[in-house]
């Protein structure tokens, strides 16, 4: 009994084994590469958005403090009667 035509469908059988796997291999990493693109391309973005936040946070917190400490600015505040002030 010859074994010879066993080992050319095994042959070709792991031929074509190792042509999947090279595909399939191609596309993993591929999809790797463009999964880390996405997440930095993410974590980009989520950074701006905190920035952005934190320097709106300081800026309100600055107005909060320079409205607090501003006199007021009316024109009969300290005067007394206008009528005493047209010299």
């Amino acid at each position: 009994m010859s074994y010879l035509p066993t080992w050319i469908v095994l042959a070709v059988g792991l031929v074509l084994l190792v042509a999947v796997l090279v595909r399939v291999a191609r596309t993993v990493r591929r999809f790797g590469t463009t999964a880390a693109s996405v997440n930095a391309r993410i974590g980009d973005e989520t950074g701006h958005l905190r920035a952005r936040s934190a320097a709106l946070r300081v800026a309100m917190k600055e107005t909060r403090v320079r409205v607090k400490h501003t006199p007021v600015d009316v024109p009969s505040g300290h005067r007394g009667r206008q009528e005493d002030d047209r010299g």
